[in-house]
């Protein structure tokens, strides 16, 4: 019950930086939020629609390994705070709306409030550190379906995270 409360207060935290720091942005159905293999630069809140996290399977096509929706956050974390190269393709499954961060921003963000929202509260765990924690749990969620796909189809390719 704890993890619950503890991913749900950084969902919020998250959530808000997004709303607060973000510009909306528009995706029609089809449209791509981050490519695979391209420098991953985005993180957002989805505010209306859905989009499909994927990846090229052993067969050449693109396989479905999450899916996220309106209220939830999207963004191939933690490649979009360094620029590094996106480890899946997120494609928008219906128009959507999402207020948009440049993970960059989001990065310096976690840098300068740790100290200050250490000092001002007193805790021991600073919320923005649970933001980290939360999109690493998911992106192992994520992970651990990709294996389980290829595993599925009858073996798996190379894939590095």
């Amino acid at each position: 019950m704890k993890q619950k409360e503890h991913y749900s207060e950084a969902l919020a935290y998250l959530r808000d930086y997004c709303l607060h720091h973000g510009r909306a942005m528009h995706f029609s159905h089809g449209g791509i939020f981050e490519a695979e293999g391209a420098a991953a630069r985005l993180f957002g809140y989805i505010e209306s629609g859905s989009f499909h996290y994927l990846v090229r399977n052993y067969e050449g096509g693109e396989s479905t390994v999450e899916t996220v929706a309106a209220g939830d956050l999207v963004g191939c974390y933690p490649y979009c705070l360094d620029g590094d190269a996106a480890s899946v393709t997120i494609r928008a499954d219906k128009s959507c709306t999402v207020y948009v961060v440049d993970g960059a921003d989001l990065n310096e963000h976690y840098r300068q409030s740790q100290a200050a929202e250490r000092k001002a509260t007193g805790r021991r765990r600073y919320v923005g550190n649970m933001g980290r924690d939360y999109m690493a749990y998911r992106l192992e969620q994520v992970k651990s379906r990709i294996l389980a796909r290829y595993k599925q189809k009858g073996g798996i390719e190379e894939t590095v995270f």
